[in-house]
C-alpha cells in the first residue's frame, strides 16, 4: 500500500517528493478503486509512513465515519461469470502455477458462495475441519466471527471440485485450503479482476440472497452463516437443530443449485 502511493510521487535518489494535491488524487482513486474497508487500511498505513516521516499530513487522512450499505444483488450467472474471467486470467509466468491459482480462487468462492462462510473463517479454516464425505464444515469459535461454533455445509458440485483439488494438489490438512492473500491479492493486483464489482466477500451475500430467492427457512440461514443470535429469543432458548436436521434443510434448498464450474 505504501509502495502504491510512492508510485505516484517523483523519487530523487533515495528521497521522494510529492504535493498535497497528490496525495489527495491517490487518496480519490483510492476511493474508486476499493471498498471502504480497504480504503480505511490505506489510509492507516499512510498515517504510519506519515508519522515515520514527520510529516504534519494526518488531517488529510479522515477515514470516512459512515459506511453505506452495500446493495449488491449478485446471482448465479454473475458468480459463473466471474469463475470465467478467472481461468482466462495467466496469474503467473509457469502455467502449472498458473492453474493452480485460478483453482484455488474457484474453489475458495464456491465453498463461501454455498457454505456462507466468511472470507476471515474460509481463509483460517484448516482442511481437516471440512468432512468431505458428508459435506459438512465445522468452524471452531477460534475461527468464527462470533467466537460460537456452528457448522455449514457445500453442495455436491463443490464436494466433487474439493475431492479433485485434493486429489490433484494434496494439500496440507492442518493448513487452510487457501490463505487470504492468494484469495484477495489477485483482485489488487490483476487488471482484469481490479474493477470487477463482484469480489471474494460478495460471496457470502450470494449465499444469503440466493437462500432468500429459494424460500430457505430465514432461522436455519442465521445459524449456518453464525449471524450473532444476541437478543433473538427463538433461536435462543427455543429453535435448535442437530447438524443433520440443519443438513436436511440445506439440501432441501440448495440440492438444485449449480453453477457448472471445473478445475482447469
Amino acid at each position: 500500500m505504501v509502495h502504491k502511493f510512492l508510485d505516484k510521487t517523483t523519487q530523487h535518489g533515495d528521497y521522494w517528493s510529492f504535493t498535497v494535491e497528490d496525495l489527495i488524487s491517490h487518496l480519490q482513486e483510492l476511493q474508486k478503486q476499493y471498498s471502504p474497508s480497504m480504503y480505511r487500511k490505506h489510509i492507516t498505513y499512510l498515517k504510519k509512513l506519515f508519522r515515520i516521516a514527520n510529516l504534519p499530513l494526518e488531517h488529510h487522512l479522515k477515514s470516512p465515519r459512515y459506511v453505506g450499505v452495500d446493495m449488491t444483488v449478485i446471482t448465479v450467472q454473475d458468480v459463473q461469470a466471474l469463475l470465467k474471467i478467472i481461468r482466462r486470467v495467466q496469474f503467473a509466468k509457469r502455467e502449472e502455477v498458473s492453474k493452480r491459482i485460478a483453482n484455488k480462487m474457484t474453489l475458495g468462492l464456491l465453498i463461501m458462495a454455498t457454505s456462507g462462510l466468511r472470507v476471515y473463517e474460509l481463509t483460517k479454516l484448516p482442511l481437516s475441519y471440512i468432512d468431505l464425505d458428508k459435506r459438512l464444515i465445522r468452524v471452531p469459535p477460534s475461527v468464527a466471527k462470533t467466537g460460537q461454533p456452528r457448522v455449514t455445509f457445500i453442495t455436491k458440485e463443490v464436494q466433487g471440485l474439493l475431492k479433485k483439488y485434493i486429489e490433484r494438489y494434496n494439500p496440507e490438512p492442518d493448513k487452510p485450503v487457501i490463505s487470504y492473500f492468494s484469495l484477495e491479492k489477485p483482485f489488487i493486483r490483476r487488471a482484469e479482476l481490479i474493477n470487477q464489482p463482484i469480489r471474494p466477500k460478495h460471496m457470502r451475500k450470494f449465499f444469503s440472497q440466493e437462500w432468500d430467492r429459494r424460500n430457505g427457512n430465514a432461522t436455519v440461514k442465521k445459524l449456518l452463516m453464525g449471524h450473532s443470535i444476541r437478543g433473538d429469543i427463538n433461536v435462543l432458548h427455543y429453535s435448535h437443530h442437530t447438524p443433520e436436521s440443519l443438513q436436511s434443510v440445506y439440501d432441501e434448498v440448495f440440492k438444485k443449485l449449480k453453477f457448472g464450474a471445473k478445475l482447469v
